[in-house]
Protein backbone atom coordinates (compact mmCIF):
# COMPACT_ATOMS: atom_id res chain seq x y z
CA UNK A 1 0.00 0.00 0.00
CA UNK A 2 2.14 2.98 -1.32
CA UNK A 3 1.26 6.44 -1.56
CA UNK A 4 3.02 8.63 -4.32
CA UNK A 5 4.57 11.43 -3.67
CA UNK A 6 6.62 13.91 -6.10
CA UNK A 7 10.37 14.54 -5.13
CA UNK A 8 11.67 18.48 -4.77
CA UNK A 9 15.03 19.60 -4.66
CA UNK A 10 16.21 22.72 -2.64
CA UNK A 11 20.05 22.63 -2.49
CA UNK A 12 21.02 26.00 -0.54
CA UNK A 13 24.80 26.22 0.66
CA UNK A 14 25.47 27.56 4.13
CA UNK A 15 28.54 28.56 6.43
CA UNK A 16 29.52 25.91 8.81
CA UNK A 17 29.13 26.25 12.30
CA UNK A 18 29.26 23.43 14.97
CA UNK A 19 28.32 24.13 18.55
CA UNK A 20 29.33 21.89 21.89
CA UNK A 21 26.35 22.38 23.97
CA UNK A 22 26.75 20.11 27.12
CA UNK A 23 26.97 21.33 30.91
CA UNK A 24 29.87 21.50 31.97
CA UNK A 25 28.64 20.00 35.67
CA UNK A 26 28.74 16.26 33.78
CA UNK A 27 32.48 16.68 31.84
CA UNK A 28 34.21 19.24 34.19
CA UNK A 29 35.65 20.40 30.38
CA UNK A 30 37.13 17.08 29.62
CA UNK A 31 36.84 15.19 26.27
CA UNK A 32 37.59 12.08 27.48
CA UNK A 33 34.62 12.14 29.76
CA UNK A 34 32.32 13.71 27.61
CA UNK A 35 33.34 10.90 24.71
CA UNK A 36 32.69 8.73 27.85
CA UNK A 37 29.26 9.84 28.26
CA UNK A 38 28.31 9.59 24.68
CA UNK A 39 29.05 5.35 24.53
CA UNK A 40 26.45 5.10 26.78
CA UNK A 41 24.11 4.05 24.79
CA UNK A 42 25.47 0.58 23.18
CA UNK A 43 23.83 0.97 20.03
CA UNK A 44 22.70 4.29 18.12
CA UNK A 45 19.27 5.82 19.10
CA UNK A 46 17.22 8.59 18.73
CA UNK A 47 16.65 11.28 21.80
CA UNK A 48 13.49 10.76 23.70
CA UNK A 49 10.34 12.76 22.38
CA UNK A 50 11.61 12.41 19.20
CA UNK A 51 8.34 12.36 16.91
CA UNK A 52 7.70 9.69 14.33
CA UNK A 53 5.28 10.43 11.46
CA UNK A 54 2.18 7.95 11.03
CA UNK A 55 -0.17 6.88 8.02
CA UNK A 56 -2.49 9.84 8.26
CA UNK A 57 0.67 12.04 8.98
CA UNK A 58 0.06 12.65 12.42
CA UNK A 59 3.37 12.12 14.67
CA UNK A 60 3.52 10.24 18.03
CA UNK A 61 6.48 10.69 20.56
CA UNK A 62 9.17 7.37 19.88
CA UNK A 63 8.90 6.25 23.05
CA UNK A 64 5.30 4.87 22.20
CA UNK A 65 5.47 3.22 19.64
CA UNK A 66 4.66 -0.88 19.82
CA UNK A 67 5.23 -3.70 17.61
CA UNK A 68 3.13 -3.82 14.45
CA UNK A 69 2.49 -0.18 14.33
CA UNK A 70 2.35 1.55 10.86
CA UNK A 71 4.62 4.49 9.98
CA UNK A 72 5.68 6.18 7.12
CA UNK A 73 8.85 6.49 5.70
CA UNK A 74 10.55 6.58 1.96
CA UNK A 75 13.25 5.36 -0.29
CA UNK A 76 13.79 8.98 -1.48
CA UNK A 77 11.36 8.80 -4.59
CA UNK A 78 8.02 7.76 -3.02
CA UNK A 79 6.59 7.62 0.84
CA UNK A 80 5.10 4.53 1.72
CA UNK A 81 4.06 2.57 4.95
CA UNK A 82 6.47 0.29 6.51
CA UNK A 83 5.92 -1.60 9.74
CA UNK A 84 7.53 -1.14 13.58
CA UNK A 85 9.17 -4.88 14.45
CA UNK A 86 10.55 -4.01 17.83
CA UNK A 87 12.71 -1.75 20.28
CA UNK A 88 16.30 -2.55 19.88
CA UNK A 89 17.19 -0.81 22.55
CA UNK A 90 15.39 2.00 25.17
CA UNK A 91 16.35 3.99 28.29
CA UNK A 92 14.55 6.49 29.73
CA UNK A 93 16.80 7.78 32.17
CA UNK A 94 20.16 7.63 30.84
CA UNK A 95 21.79 10.46 29.40
CA UNK A 96 24.11 10.45 26.22
CA UNK A 97 25.33 12.94 23.60
CA UNK A 98 23.12 13.98 20.37
CA UNK A 99 24.28 15.03 17.33
CA UNK A 100 21.16 17.88 16.75
CA UNK A 101 20.81 18.20 12.70
CA UNK A 102 18.80 20.96 11.67
CA UNK A 103 17.95 21.54 8.05
CA UNK A 104 16.65 25.20 6.26
CA UNK A 105 13.14 23.19 6.25
CA UNK A 106 12.84 24.20 10.16
CA UNK A 107 13.43 19.86 10.42
CA UNK A 108 15.65 19.05 12.94
CA UNK A 109 16.67 15.68 15.03
CA UNK A 110 18.83 14.39 17.54
CA UNK A 111 20.26 11.38 17.02
CA UNK A 112 23.67 9.63 18.96
CA UNK A 113 26.88 9.71 16.86
CA UNK A 114 26.99 6.35 14.59
CA UNK A 115 22.90 6.27 14.17
CA UNK A 116 23.23 6.34 10.14
CA UNK A 117 21.83 9.50 8.20
CA UNK A 118 21.37 9.07 4.32
CA UNK A 119 22.36 11.97 2.29
CA UNK A 120 21.86 12.71 -1.45
CA UNK A 121 24.82 12.72 -3.06
CA UNK A 122 25.25 15.14 -6.39
CA UNK A 123 23.79 11.98 -8.28
CA UNK A 124 20.74 11.95 -6.23
CA UNK A 125 21.83 8.73 -4.78
CA UNK A 126 21.31 8.12 -0.82
CA UNK A 127 24.37 7.23 1.17
CA UNK A 128 24.30 6.31 4.27
CA UNK A 129 26.93 8.06 7.03
CA UNK A 130 26.91 8.39 10.80
CA UNK A 131 25.23 11.44 12.35
CA UNK A 132 28.97 12.59 13.20
CA UNK A 133 29.93 13.04 9.92
CA UNK A 134 26.88 15.26 9.10
CA UNK A 135 28.06 18.59 8.00
CA UNK A 136 26.51 21.64 7.19
CA UNK A 137 25.69 21.84 3.32
CA UNK A 138 24.66 18.05 3.08
CA UNK A 139 20.92 17.36 1.93
CA UNK A 140 19.05 15.71 3.64
CA UNK A 141 15.21 14.14 2.21
CA UNK A 142 12.47 15.66 4.88
CA UNK A 143 8.69 15.67 4.90
CA UNK A 144 7.23 18.83 4.30
CA UNK A 145 3.49 19.68 4.38
CA UNK A 146 2.97 15.34 3.10
CA UNK A 147 5.27 15.86 0.02
CA UNK A 148 8.95 14.69 -0.16
CA UNK A 149 11.38 17.65 -0.34
CA UNK A 150 15.26 17.98 0.37
CA UNK A 151 16.75 20.01 2.44
CA UNK A 152 19.67 21.13 3.31
CA UNK A 153 21.75 20.87 7.11
CA UNK A 154 22.37 24.58 8.62
CA UNK A 155 23.62 24.14 12.07
CA UNK A 156 25.08 20.56 13.67
CA UNK A 157 25.64 20.65 17.31
CA UNK A 158 25.69 18.20 20.27
CA UNK A 159 23.77 18.00 22.99
CA UNK A 160 23.21 16.09 26.31
CA UNK A 161 19.61 14.51 26.60
CA UNK A 162 18.35 12.12 28.43
CA UNK A 163 16.73 8.59 27.11
CA UNK A 164 17.09 6.90 23.96
CA UNK A 165 15.21 4.88 21.84
CA UNK A 166 16.40 2.61 18.77
CA UNK A 167 13.43 1.34 16.98
CA UNK A 168 13.45 -1.67 13.85
CA UNK A 169 10.77 -1.30 11.01
CA UNK A 170 10.75 -3.35 8.34
CA UNK A 171 11.88 -0.73 5.80
CA UNK A 172 15.16 -0.20 8.22
CA UNK A 173 14.01 3.72 7.27
CA UNK A 174 11.90 6.02 9.37
CA UNK A 175 10.67 9.56 9.50
CA UNK A 176 12.26 11.19 12.43
CA UNK A 177 10.64 14.40 12.88
CA UNK A 178 10.05 14.56 9.76
CA UNK A 179 13.55 13.94 8.86
CA UNK A 180 14.83 10.26 6.68
CA UNK A 181 16.65 8.37 8.85
CA UNK A 182 17.93 4.94 9.34
CA UNK A 183 17.00 2.52 12.01
CA UNK A 184 20.55 1.16 12.31
CA UNK A 185 23.88 2.46 14.02
CA UNK A 186 27.43 1.29 14.91
CA UNK A 187 27.86 -0.19 11.25
CA UNK A 188 29.91 0.68 8.00
CA UNK A 189 26.91 -0.67 5.31
CA UNK A 190 23.15 0.46 6.11
CA UNK A 191 22.36 -2.40 3.20
CA UNK A 192 24.22 -5.16 5.23
CA UNK A 193 22.32 -4.00 8.58
CA UNK A 194 19.05 -4.73 7.00
CA UNK A 195 20.00 -7.57 5.23
CA UNK A 196 21.19 -9.60 9.11
CA UNK A 197 17.96 -7.97 10.13
CA UNK A 198 16.03 -10.52 8.11
CA UNK A 199 15.38 -12.90 10.55
CA UNK A 200 13.87 -10.82 12.65
CA UNK A 201 12.05 -9.12 9.93
CA UNK A 202 10.58 -12.38 8.90
CA UNK A 203 9.78 -13.87 12.43
CA UNK A 204 7.66 -10.41 12.80
CA UNK A 205 5.52 -11.42 9.86
CA UNK A 206 4.93 -14.56 10.61
CA UNK A 207 4.15 -13.58 14.49
CA UNK A 208 1.12 -11.11 12.50
CA UNK A 209 0.40 -14.41 9.95
CA UNK A 210 -0.42 -16.24 13.50
CA UNK A 211 -1.53 -13.99 15.38
CA UNK A 212 1.03 -14.07 18.13
CA UNK A 213 0.96 -11.09 20.59
CA UNK A 214 4.39 -9.46 21.92
CA UNK A 215 6.66 -11.98 19.17
CA UNK A 216 9.53 -10.71 20.97
CA UNK A 217 8.12 -10.25 24.39
CA UNK A 218 7.21 -7.55 27.05
CA UNK A 219 9.35 -4.28 25.65
CA UNK A 220 9.15 -2.85 28.53
CA UNK A 221 12.73 -3.80 30.00
CA UNK A 222 14.83 -0.70 29.79
CA UNK A 223 17.74 -2.23 28.05
CA UNK A 224 19.37 -3.64 24.58
CA UNK A 225 16.74 -6.38 23.83
CA UNK A 226 18.44 -9.94 24.09
CA UNK A 227 17.80 -10.80 20.09
CA UNK A 228 19.93 -7.92 18.52
CA UNK A 229 22.90 -7.54 21.54
CA UNK A 230 23.01 -11.53 20.38
CA UNK A 231 23.75 -10.38 17.06
CA UNK A 232 25.89 -7.95 17.41
CA UNK A 233 28.10 -9.97 19.57
CA UNK A 234 28.07 -12.65 16.69
CA UNK A 235 28.69 -10.17 14.10
CA UNK A 236 32.23 -8.90 16.37
CA UNK A 237 33.46 -12.35 16.70
CA UNK A 238 32.50 -13.77 13.14
CA UNK A 239 33.21 -9.78 10.99
CA UNK A 240 34.21 -7.26 12.92
CA UNK A 241 35.16 -4.86 10.30
CA UNK A 242 31.28 -4.68 9.28
CA UNK A 243 31.27 -2.51 12.51
CA UNK A 244 31.86 1.02 13.37
CA UNK A 245 32.54 1.52 16.85
CA UNK A 246 34.71 5.05 16.96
Amino acid sequence: MESQYQTGLNNVQYTEHIVLRCPSTLYNGSPKSAAAASSSSSSGCFASGTLITLPNQKQIPIEQLQSGEELLTTDGSTIFTTQMVMMLDKNRLSQAIFHTITTTSGHYVSLTELHLVPIIENDNTINYIPAKQIKIGDLLYVMSNGQLVSSTVTNVILEMKTGFYAPLTTSGTLFANGIMTSCYANVRSHRAAHLSMGPLRFYHWLAQLLSINEPFGHQNMESVHVIPKVMYELVHFLYPSALQVS
